[in-house]
Protein backbone atom coordinates (compact mmCIF):
# COMPACT_ATOMS: atom_id res chain seq x y z
CA UNK A 1 0.00 0.00 0.00
CA UNK A 2 1.29 3.19 -0.98
CA UNK A 3 0.57 6.16 1.23
CA UNK A 4 1.09 9.92 0.90
CA UNK A 5 1.13 11.29 4.82
CA UNK A 6 0.46 14.59 5.10
CA UNK A 7 2.56 16.74 7.73
CA UNK A 8 1.18 18.19 10.64
CA UNK A 9 2.87 21.01 10.72
CA UNK A 10 3.23 22.33 6.46
CA UNK A 11 1.27 20.08 5.17
CA UNK A 12 3.99 18.35 2.66
CA UNK A 13 2.85 15.39 1.39
CA UNK A 14 5.43 12.28 2.19
CA UNK A 15 5.38 9.40 0.32
CA UNK A 16 6.17 5.85 2.55
CA UNK A 17 5.15 2.52 1.47
CA UNK A 18 3.43 0.10 4.23
CA UNK A 19 5.69 -2.82 3.83
CA UNK A 20 8.27 -1.07 4.51
CA UNK A 21 6.66 1.29 7.42
CA UNK A 22 9.68 3.14 9.06
CA UNK A 23 9.03 3.84 12.65
CA UNK A 24 9.31 7.45 11.64
CA UNK A 25 9.81 9.79 8.63
CA UNK A 26 11.05 13.40 8.77
CA UNK A 27 9.53 15.84 6.88
CA UNK A 28 11.87 17.32 4.09
CA UNK A 29 10.23 20.90 4.64
CA UNK A 30 10.10 21.85 7.55
CA UNK A 31 12.16 18.91 9.23
CA UNK A 32 9.85 17.82 11.85
CA UNK A 33 9.65 14.00 13.00
CA UNK A 34 6.46 12.58 12.21
CA UNK A 35 6.07 8.93 14.36
CA UNK A 36 3.82 6.05 12.52
CA UNK A 37 1.77 3.46 13.93
CA UNK A 38 1.05 0.84 11.27
CA UNK A 39 -1.52 -1.62 12.11
CA UNK A 40 -1.24 -5.51 10.51
CA UNK A 41 -4.41 -5.14 7.99
CA UNK A 42 -2.28 -1.68 6.11
CA UNK A 43 0.82 -3.31 6.43
CA UNK A 44 -0.70 -6.18 4.40
CA UNK A 45 -2.76 -4.42 1.91
CA UNK A 46 -6.23 -5.83 3.18
CA UNK A 47 -7.81 -2.75 4.81
CA UNK A 48 -7.57 0.82 6.30
CA UNK A 49 -8.95 0.58 9.60
CA UNK A 50 -6.25 3.20 11.44
CA UNK A 51 -4.41 5.99 10.39
CA UNK A 52 -0.83 5.79 11.03
CA UNK A 53 -0.51 9.77 11.30
CA UNK A 54 -2.93 10.74 13.55
CA UNK A 55 -4.25 7.64 14.62
CA UNK A 56 -7.76 8.37 13.76
CA UNK A 57 -10.72 5.80 12.07
CA UNK A 58 -12.82 7.84 10.24
CA UNK A 59 -11.85 7.73 6.10
CA UNK A 60 -13.71 9.24 3.44
CA UNK A 61 -13.08 8.27 -0.81
CA UNK A 62 -12.18 10.68 -3.34
CA UNK A 63 -11.15 10.25 -6.90
CA UNK A 64 -7.32 9.99 -7.28
CA UNK A 65 -7.53 13.08 -9.28
CA UNK A 66 -5.89 15.98 -8.71
CA UNK A 67 -8.29 18.93 -8.82
CA UNK A 68 -5.79 21.65 -10.22
CA UNK A 69 -5.06 19.54 -13.83
CA UNK A 70 -9.07 19.08 -14.11
CA UNK A 71 -9.09 23.19 -13.60
CA UNK A 72 -6.22 24.22 -15.68
CA UNK A 73 -7.57 21.88 -18.71
CA UNK A 74 -11.64 23.74 -18.29
CA UNK A 75 -10.21 27.27 -18.10
CA UNK A 76 -7.58 26.33 -21.07
CA UNK A 77 -10.64 25.71 -23.03
CA UNK A 78 -12.56 28.91 -21.56
CA UNK A 79 -9.41 30.88 -22.95
CA UNK A 80 -9.56 28.97 -26.50
CA UNK A 81 -13.14 29.48 -26.29
CA UNK A 82 -13.33 33.10 -25.23
CA UNK A 83 -10.92 33.92 -28.17
CA UNK A 84 -13.54 32.43 -30.81
CA UNK A 85 -16.03 33.98 -29.01
CA UNK A 86 -14.55 37.26 -29.41
CA UNK A 87 -14.61 37.33 -33.03
CA UNK A 88 -18.00 35.86 -33.44
CA UNK A 89 -17.71 32.06 -33.95
CA UNK A 90 -20.32 31.24 -31.17
CA UNK A 91 -20.50 27.85 -32.50
CA UNK A 92 -16.64 27.18 -32.46
CA UNK A 93 -16.40 28.84 -29.38
CA UNK A 94 -19.46 26.30 -27.66
CA UNK A 95 -17.66 23.38 -29.29
CA UNK A 96 -14.43 24.02 -27.56
CA UNK A 97 -15.90 23.99 -23.72
CA UNK A 98 -17.79 21.31 -24.38
CA UNK A 99 -14.55 19.45 -25.62
CA UNK A 100 -12.48 20.75 -22.46
CA UNK A 101 -15.35 19.53 -20.42
CA UNK A 102 -15.75 15.89 -21.96
CA UNK A 103 -11.74 15.15 -21.70
CA UNK A 104 -12.00 16.11 -18.05
CA UNK A 105 -14.73 14.05 -17.42
CA UNK A 106 -13.29 11.06 -19.53
CA UNK A 107 -10.24 11.28 -17.59
CA UNK A 108 -12.23 11.72 -14.39
CA UNK A 109 -14.20 8.74 -14.98
CA UNK A 110 -11.41 6.33 -15.72
CA UNK A 111 -9.11 6.91 -12.79
CA UNK A 112 -9.70 4.69 -9.49
CA UNK A 113 -10.82 5.79 -5.90
CA UNK A 114 -8.50 6.85 -3.18
CA UNK A 115 -9.16 6.70 0.50
CA UNK A 116 -8.64 9.76 2.56
CA UNK A 117 -8.18 10.34 6.93
CA UNK A 118 -10.73 12.87 7.66
CA UNK A 119 -8.58 14.59 10.21
CA UNK A 120 -4.97 14.48 8.67
CA UNK A 121 -5.55 14.20 5.07
CA UNK A 122 -3.47 11.46 4.22
CA UNK A 123 -3.57 9.37 1.41
CA UNK A 124 -4.01 6.02 1.02
CA UNK A 125 -3.55 3.82 -2.08
CA UNK A 126 -3.57 -0.02 -3.23
CA UNK A 127 -5.66 -3.28 -4.00
CA UNK A 128 -7.17 -3.00 -0.68
CA UNK A 129 -11.15 -3.32 -0.69
CA UNK A 130 -12.57 0.81 -0.24
CA UNK A 131 -14.85 0.90 2.60
CA UNK A 132 -14.98 4.04 2.92
CA UNK A 133 -18.34 6.27 2.61
CA UNK A 134 -17.81 9.46 0.50
CA UNK A 135 -16.88 12.63 1.76
CA UNK A 136 -19.24 14.25 4.22
CA UNK A 137 -18.70 17.74 5.18
CA UNK A 138 -20.20 17.76 8.53
CA UNK A 139 -18.14 14.87 9.08
CA UNK A 140 -14.79 17.16 7.71
CA UNK A 141 -15.61 20.01 10.16
CA UNK A 142 -15.71 18.47 13.43
CA UNK A 143 -12.78 16.22 12.70
CA UNK A 144 -10.31 18.36 11.11
CA UNK A 145 -10.68 20.84 13.82
CA UNK A 146 -10.36 18.23 16.53
CA UNK A 147 -7.22 17.13 15.12
CA UNK A 148 -6.17 20.69 14.52
CA UNK A 149 -6.78 21.71 18.25
CA UNK A 150 -4.61 18.31 19.17
CA UNK A 151 -1.76 19.12 16.73
CA UNK A 152 -2.25 23.12 18.25
CA UNK A 153 -2.95 25.07 15.33
CA UNK A 154 -5.81 26.60 16.78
Amino acid sequence: MQIVAKCPKCDAGLPVTAEEAPESIRCGRCGREIPLAFSDPIRADSAVDVCPVCRGSDFYLRKDFDPKIGLTVVVIGALISAVFYWFGRDLIAYSILAFAVLVDLLVYGRLGDVTVCYRCHTEFRGRYRRTASHFDLHTADVLEQEYERKIGRR
